[in-house]
């Protein structure tokens, strides 16, 4: 008989799974985040995030089976405990991968192509922490990595700026060519460092042509006196993200300015033991500013405001939160209960999704208690729903039944349908 009731025990304990879950999850995009493609990256994120609550569900169940009832613990629990990794880790995992797939995937085209603005410290404290040039071949290798839709600027500075390339298009594989070329051809120059002259010639770039969609790339191993505040005001308003790229071991002061920039800016700080290392962050950097998007962090560049992007971002949490709570029936075996659990995970995943979508920002303590919110609400909403769709005691989908008795004996089958046809009689 199928009735409306409620597992506090349940709920509980779900709600713990999803915050050792959100746990994981946030170690796994700290360590793991520009390591592992964001497709592996989802799917480990939420694969593991679902059996966290798949497991303390099933511990609730196993110590006071209220939705399930004493024959489910007594006959089916080993199934149960067998079915926990395929139906959550496994089947949410693989699915939350390729949602992120389409999640990543840059199916339309921003208006207007994105800008990258290069600012290359070339004062003459670089020719003792970057004896090889190493700095310009880092540069030159991300004009070659870059798409044909985007457009390139190239600033020098030391106690003067030059711009060695006006931002331009790269619409051929020639005009990569010929970037390339005055990178790895720049002479070495001396002087100071004045990272206030340098910020503005960013900016002249890109106010001559247009702001929108823009992030610079500040390279510097010495520090300067800058006013930030009215420095970086032009750059907050037009959104423009400033990653920062400095050598703390040469001066700690030029570091934490350039992390100061970063921070205000939205943008990170990369920080360079050796001159070598500077290829594969400006890689990274590249990376970052045009492809970096998954699930669950904040959407920046020319997808911010996309309504696709948010409508998908939210679809895909509602499908997660959907398969986590068939997920939890697959477990149970109890059809009754995966309709209720299906049905509450999508509305949970739709809560979870909304939080995400409009919650985020690019403060990292925020998004946090952002996904926090987001993960427990995704693990005690779906857990709610047997109040509202009736769950049965009785009522499984009869897989693990069926198993049971294929384990029967064939003098106990007989002695059964014995009994049956004496019944008819």
């Amino acid at each position: 008989m199928s009735q409306r009731r409620v597992s506090l025990l349940m709920l509980v304990c779900s709600l713990v799974g999803g915050v050792i879950g959100f746990l994981v999850g946030e170690v796994m995009l700290a360590k793991l985040s520009g390591e592992i493609p964001q497709w592996l990256l989802m799917g480990l994120y939420f694969g593991q995030y679902a059996f966290f609550v798949g497991l303390m569900c099933l511990i609730a169940e196993m110590i006071s089976p209220r939705l399930n009832g004493d024959g489910w613990k007594q006959r089916y629990l080993g199934f149960s405990w067998k079915m926990l990794v395929p139906s959550t880790f496994l089947m949410v995992g693989v699915v939350a991968l390729l949602l992120q797939l389409l999640y990543g995937s840059s199916f339309q085209q921003a208006s207007g192509a994105n800008n990258i603005v290069m600012v290359l410290d070339t004062s003459g404290s670089m020719q003792s922490s970057d004896p090889d040039n190493q700095l310009f071949k880092a540069a030159a290798d991300m004009v070659q990595r870059m798409d044909s839709d985007m457009n390139i600027a190239v600033v020098t500075f030391h106690d003067q700026t030059n711009v060695l390339q006006p931002l331009t298009e790269l619409s051929s594989q020639s005009v990569k060519d010929e970037i390339v070329k005055k990178l790895l051809q720049y002479p070495r120059t001396d002087g100071g460092t004045r990272i206030d002259l340098a910020l503005q010639a960013g900016l002249d770039q890109m106010q001559a042509n247009q702001m929108a969609n823009s992030t610079v790339v500040l390279m510097s191993d010495g520090y300067s006196d800058l006013d930030v505040p009215a420095a970086l005001a032009p750059y907050r308003q037009n959104q423009v993200i400033v990653h920062t790229v400095g050598m703390s071991q040469i001066d700690a002061d030029g570091t934490a300015l350039l992390q100061k920039i970063a921070t205000e800016t939205g943008g990170s700080y990369f920080n360079v033991e050796h001159a070598d290392q500077m290829t594969g962050i400006f890689g990274q950097i590249y990376d970052m500013s045009r492809t970096d998007r998954n699930i669950v962090s904040e959407r920046t560049g020319a997808t911010e405001e996309s309504m696709f992007y948010a409508i998908t971002r939210v679809v895909s949490v509602l499908i997660i939160g959907a398969l986590l709570g068939l997920a939890l029936g697959l477990i149970f075996d109890n059809r009754h209960l995966a309709k209720s659990f299906t049905i509450g995970g999508a509305v949970s995943g739709l809560l979870a999704g909304l939080v995400l979508e409009m919650g985020l920002s690019s403060i990292d303590l925020l998004d946090m208690v952002v996904r926090l919110l987001a993960c427990s609400l995704l693990a005690v909403i779906l857990t709610l729903f047997t109040l509202f769709v009736p769950a049965s005691t009785s009522g499984g989908s009869s897989f693990a039944k069926r198993r049971l008795n294929s384990r029967q004996s064939p003098r106990a089958l007989d002695a059964g349908n014995q009994s049956s046809k004496r019944f008819d009689l």
